[in-house]
């Protein structure tokens, strides 16, 4: 990669050419109008490639051009031999194709922030696709440097693309799909603005005042909690402290502790409103995670907390709080923010998530606690007064922090918006924190010039999907390992999904299978019982019948099967109606075991008519299954149940599952596979249903298409392009007897139209020149004596032979399923001494007498001898042969 002059500022304008050439080339030519209209500085811009496509994308004549190949030689996730073509990296799969694209270029914008120092902003556009390729790269560069994407999907859920970093999504109107009247002003203006930023960022560069090293404090705040943060921030200031200030919605609790992970904020930590911490227990929309607070007690830094609006949690419009909230003290904010008052009880919780947390520091840390309310909505007389609630908060906190000279908690007489509150936290946060701080190296916001590059992507882990909102009260009996685990298998399975790759899930009923469904690229495996039963060669329903114990053997197989799957989350069909387990106590085992998940099978679905309503009736229903599911969801498992029609799908979404299966009954194809199913085109109308139910539920809800006609990669594929909102096929027969079947029998099996030997005994003591044991043949559809005659049995009789054979008096009268006699012709004499047969050959192009000798088991001689043929050469193709067999005679079977 060429270097540049350090003088020059450098921008990039990155995109795929191969779709949007025209609209790149709009853009970059607006930057550099705008650029020089407004600034003095020797400017550069750059086209960027990263197409993913096959097509190989034009090249630009007027601007500075990286190639893709360029790009792509910055990749070091795979191998590239040198001097190979790099773009031989990008996969037909083109999910897998914008993964690599975007680590090439996230490697590509390292290694040109770094080596080249012109570089002064980055800008690009995308659809979604292309918004998910440059999002990532763009994050990885430090905060400062300008970064813009104009995008089709700017005004949506955008955390995922954004972070916390200072990226800035640019709303694209329309699809950008040619240069319109609309494009044309979105992408101008995109261009001046970007202009704007970097123009502005650069002269403010020169005020060494932005640069001043004071040690940095970071501090979360509310509009509840304003005064106090206010209070805070000014004498920070007068102390010779720079602040940044973080509103805790979720995403700002997150950015302070990512910006603490990455060294920039060294000076400490006052967390005044710990908010975030109540939406995550009781399920609000500004929640934090379960990592709250572990970066900060990592990094030792020093740390004063308070329990800030940890009075309310938080929800959107007043209608869309969840229904079992509608009785709670609400209080609505505006008509967009409703906030609603904790509970003596989830105060509780509050205590004990902080007092967890708090037990892991090994450093100093202050816990100041004030008596008289903590929100301005927590006072006399206000709506969420409750000092029921808030002395519960301060007393549990109390009792479970342990204590001593460097972990303290006090309590206060104080409100938290009172000026004293404030004076007690500056107060508590100079007595921890060392003298040394001030003096300590302080990071930079990355400039033009040559700049230490701090910012090593603080957001790389981030999840590229919209967030999975899960919160403790959702899984009360949840391990932490089993709920992470879970959440990061949803994280990537969603991924997929926006990257336009089905889900794939496959049943395995023996380890070998297990082994190779992972090996071919499956998502999720699923043990249960059935799937023994059909690779021992029964049906399906044998699963369902009281031939053994269906947990007790998805036990055993996870004894072969997990230690041969490596990665792939193995999941347990759990028969929920089983009456002699207790569910809680099997379900615990289930997770010890080492399964990823549950799945409901064997199932009562597979049931219908009087048999199913008298199960359902005497307790023994469908409803045993969602319970089943709902006691795995609550302990963080992954749930994948089958759902047969709409109503189960909206009781299983109800009950949690995070990936509901529409079951469209026993797979109809193979040797034991059903007769009875639904069509493919019916198919199409239950799973658009059930995954219509399930998503009105859960939007988020992960949907599959199984069972009845959908037996394979066609059919699946008909299923995914006939319906919305369907996410991928999961296989249980399809994925495993199905292949065993096929693989298995094609060792043994011919190709059709291929002709295939059958020997034929050919006994001649009746003097007719007819073998007395002729082969029977049973006539089926379309078959008329002709083609009997010359087809099946290659002319080797001829129809009025089979007509007069069997009795029948008009050929046009014959019957499916009738048999008939062929009466194949053969005599018996001696040749050579040895008693044979006589079979009429015919020679077919390509044979010789030599190969036709060799067939039979014969010499040359005889052959010629017998047919009176001086030259083999005049052999000739149709001709007929008289061959002498010893005993047998080998008709050929054509294979229709």
């Amino acid at each position: 990669m060429a270097q540049n002059n350090v003088n020059t500022l450098r921008f990039f304008c990155i995109g795929t050419l191969d779709t949007k050439l025209h609209e790149l080339h709009f853009l970059s030519n607006s930057l550099r109008s705008n650029l020089h209209r407004f600034s003095s500085f020797k400017v550069e811009v750059v086209i960027v490639d990263v197409s993913t496509g096959p097509k190989e994308p034009e090249t630009v004549q007027d601007f500075s051009f990286i190639s893709r190949r360029d790009v792509l030689s910055c990749y070091t996730g795979g191998s590239n031999e040198k001097g190979s073509d790099s773009t031989l990296l990008l996969s037909e799969d083109r999910g897998k194709a914008v993964s690599v694209m975007s680590e090439a270029l996230a490697q590509f914008l390292k290694k040109s922030h770094d080596e080249d120092k012109g570089l002064a902003g980055v800008i690009g556009i995308g659809g979604s696709g292309g918004t998910s390729l440059l999002s990532s790269p763009f994050r990885s560069l430090p905060i400062g440097i300008p970064k813009v994407i104009v995008s089709t999907v700017a005004s949506g859920q955008t955390e995922p693309y954004v972070g916390t970093s200072d990226l800035v999504l640019f709303p694209s109107i329309v699809d950008i799909a040619g240069v319109n009247s609309v494009s044309r002003v979105i992408l101008s203006n995109a261009a001046a603005a970007f202009a704007g930023m970097v123009i502005g960022r650069v002269h403010s560069l020169k005020d060494s005042s932005l640069l001043e090293d004071k040690p940095t404090v970071g501090i979360t705040m509310f509009g509840v909690t304003t005064p106090c943060v206010d209070a805070v921030r000014d004498r920070l200031h007068k102390e010779g402290y720079e602040t940044l200030v973080f509103h805790a919605t979720g995403v700002g609790g997150k950015a302070m502790e990512n910006l603490v992970r990455e060294g920039f904020i060294k000076g400490g930590v006052i967390d005044i409103t710990t908010t975030e911490v109540a939406d995550y227990i009781v399920g609000g929309v500004m929640a934090c995670d379960n990592s709250r607070f572990d970066a900060i007690i990592e990094k030792k830094v020093p740390l004063v907390l308070s329990v800030g609006a940890l009075d309310m949690v938080n929800f959107g419009a007043k209608d869309t709080i969840p229904q079992k909230f509608q009785q709670r003290n609400i209080y609505e904010h505006n008509k967009q923010v409703s906030l609603m008052r904790t509970t003596v009880d989830e105060n509780r919780k509050f205590a004990e998530f902080i007092a967890n947390k708090l037990k892991f520091s090994s450093s100093k840390f202050r816990v100041c606690l004030p008596e008289k309310g903590i929100s301005a909505l927590d006072a006399p007389g206000k709506p969420f007064y409750d000092p029921e609630a808030t002395g519960t908060l301060v007393n549990e906190l109390q009792r479970l922090i342990q204590m001593n000279d460097d972990r303290k908690v006090k309590v206060y007489p104080h409100h938290i918006n009172d000026i004293e509150f404030a004076n007690v936290l500056v107060d508590a946060f100079l007595e921890i924190n060392e003298k040394t701080t001030k003096d300590s190296p302080h990071p930079q916001v990355a400039s033009s010039e040559s700049v230490e590059h701090y910012h090593e992507d603080c957001v790389s882990n981030a999840s590229s999907i919209a967030t999975i909102a899960y919160t403790p009260s959702e899984f009360p009996d949840a391990r932490r390992e089993t709920l992470e685990k879970t959440q990061l298998i949803l994280q990537q399975l969603k991924q997929q999904i926006d990257n336009g790759i089905p889900i794939i899930g496959a049943g395995a009923g023996t380890g070998i299978s297990a082994k190779f469904e992972e090996a071919g690229g499956v998502d999720l495996i699923v043990l249960y019982n059935s799937g023994r039963f059909r690779m021992a060669g029964r049906g399906s329903l044998a699963g369902l019948l009281p031939f053994a114990d269906a947990n007790a053997i998805v036990l055993d197989m996870a004894n072969e099967v997990l230690p041969v799957v490596k990665k792939v989350p193995v999941l347990a069909g759990v028969c929920g109606t089983d009456p002699f387990r207790r569910m809680d106590y099997f379900l615990k085992e289930v997770e010890s075991t080492g399964f990823s998940g549950v799945q409901n099978f064997p199932t009562v679905g597979l049931f219908d008519g009087n048999f199913r309503q008298n199960l359902e009736e005497t307790g023994m229903g469908y409803s045993l299954e969602v319970e089943m599911i709902q006691k795995a969801h609550k302990m963080g498992l992954l749930t994948t149940p089958y759902a047969f029609n709409e109503h189960e799908a909206i009781e299983m979404a109800k009950a949690g599952a995070d990936i509901i299966v529409a079951h469209m009954g026993l797979t109809t194809t193979g040797s034991i596979g059903a007769k009875t199913a639904v069509s493919l085109d019916e198919s199409v109308v239950r799973v658009q249903a059930i995954a219509d139910a399930a998503q009105r539920i859960n939007p988020n809800a992960i949907v599959l298409c199984h069972g009845g006609p959908i037996a394979g990669p066609k059919e699946a594929e008909f299923i995914l392009k006939s319906t919305k909102g369907v996410h991928g096929f999961y296989g249980a027969s399809s994925m495993e007897r199905l292949p065993v079947e096929q693989a298995i029998t094609s060792n043994y099996s011919v190709s059709p139209n291929k002709a295939i030997k059958v020997p034929f005994p050919c006994r001649c003591n009746n003097g007719t020149g007819l073998s007395d044991q002729v082969p029977v043949y049973t006539i089926k559809t379309g078959d008329t004596l002709y083609d009997i005659a010359t087809t099946t049995f290659a002319g080797l009789v001829k129809y009025p032979q089979i007509q007069e054979a069997n009795n029948i008096s008009d050929a046009n009268t014959i019957q499916v399923e009738d048999k008939l006699w062929i009466p194949l012709p053969c005599s018996c004499d001696k040749v050579g001494g040895v008693s044979v047969v006589h079979y009429g050959h015919i020679v077919e192009l390509g044979n010789s007498v030599e190969g036709i000798a060799d067939e039979y088991g014969t010499t040359q001689q005889i052959l010629l001898t017998l047919n009176g043929i001086i030259d083999p050469k005049t052999l000739q193709a149709g001709q007929l042969l008289d061959v002498p067999l010893k005993g047998t005679i080998n008709y050929y079977y054509i294979l229709s």
